[in-house]
């Protein structure tokens, strides 16, 4: 028997970089919401093969070694398991990834894979017969936004590192173009050094609070009014040092995008636009211009 998941990718509708903290990490304030877009996990179990990883992909180019997130889930739920007593029951996986969400994109891809790739083993545990460890402290020893994919809410406020989540009532479907220069990615190291500013307060996030709010009142229906809410604290530092994103920003503009977000600290830029038809014309239009250019939606369920 094998195991099949959907991993979706995320965008932060508001994305405030605040204090630093102690232990290296800043302090974020966020609004995390599902995209339609996903990739796909495959497992298949080798008995025979305790401890065995074999992984393949498909699609974007991610590493087959230790430095990729699904591998860094399997040695951990591992470890939990064997912690627990049921090493015996721990077998091998062979993994196959098909990948169309980019790498260093901002859309949460690689956390995506890891969280989706804990949840299909927890319900490999269940057939098994052996306790489910607790996910979320598995999830943020791989990366702070892992746990988001862990739990079933599609849209959550996120605090702290980005691991303390409130769930927010999801948006309606709305349309979105999500686009990147081709061959471009934005490293998360090299997006923070580029974030000088003066530090704020860990509670000091009008934005994320401001669309939280609005979430909780159901105050937002329509592309049109979800816009002005849309944030990101990374936009000004990236979007100065690297040419080719302002000028897709300037041109997704020019062709009626009603914002352009850049999608967390990544290459690619989500446009929102009123209507799906809108959306479809304006990714065409950048896939004739060599961009790569994907129109997906906000979705409530996996």
């Amino acid at each position: 028997m094998h195991w099949v998941g959907r991993a979706p990718a995320k965008i932060n509708l508001t994305l405030e970089v605040l204090n630093r903290r102690a232990d290296g990490y800043h302090n974020l304030a966020s609004v995390f919401h599902r995209l339609s877009l996903s990739d796909t996990l495959t497992l298949n179990p080798l008995p025979d093969q305790l401890g065995k990883i074999r992984l393949s992909s498909e699609g974007w180019s991610v590493p087959h070694t230790s430095e990729n997130s699904v591998w860094q889930a399997l040695q951990r739920f591992g470890e939990a398991i064997t912690q627990a007593g049921y090493g015996d029951r721990w077998v091998g996986w062979e993994v196959v990834l098909q990948k169309r969400i980019p790498t260093q994109a901002g859309l949460g891809g690689g956390s995506s894979n890891a969280g989706t790739t804990l949840r299909l083993l927890a319900e490999w545990a269940q057939a098994q017969g052996c306790p489910v460890p607790d996910l979320v402290p598995i999830a943020l020893q791989i990366g702070s936004d892992v746990p988001f994919f862990v739990q079933q809410a599609p849209c959550a406020r996120a605090d702290g590192r980005g691991e303390q989540l409130t769930p927010l009532p999801a948006l309606p479907k709305i349309a979105w173009v999500l686009a990147k220069p081709p061959d471009l990615g934005v490293p998360t190291g090299w997006a923070y050094a580029q974030l000088a500013r003066t530090e704020l307060s860990p509670t000091d996030s009008p934005h994320t609070d401001r669309l939280a709010n609005a979430l909780q009142a159901g105050a937002i229906r329509y592309a049109e009014t979800l816009a002005p809410y849309l944030h990101n604290d990374f936009e000004a530092p990236v979007l100065s040092h690297l040419p080719p994103l302002a000028e897709l920003r300037a041109l997704m503009e020019q062709l009626g995008a009603l914002r352009v977000l850049l999608c967390g600290s990544g290459a690619v830029q989500a446009g929102l636009c009123a209507y799906e038809p809108d959306a479809q014309r304006l990714a065409q239009t950048l896939r004739e211009r060599g961009y790569w250019a994907e129109v997906c939606t906000t979705e409530a369920g996996l």
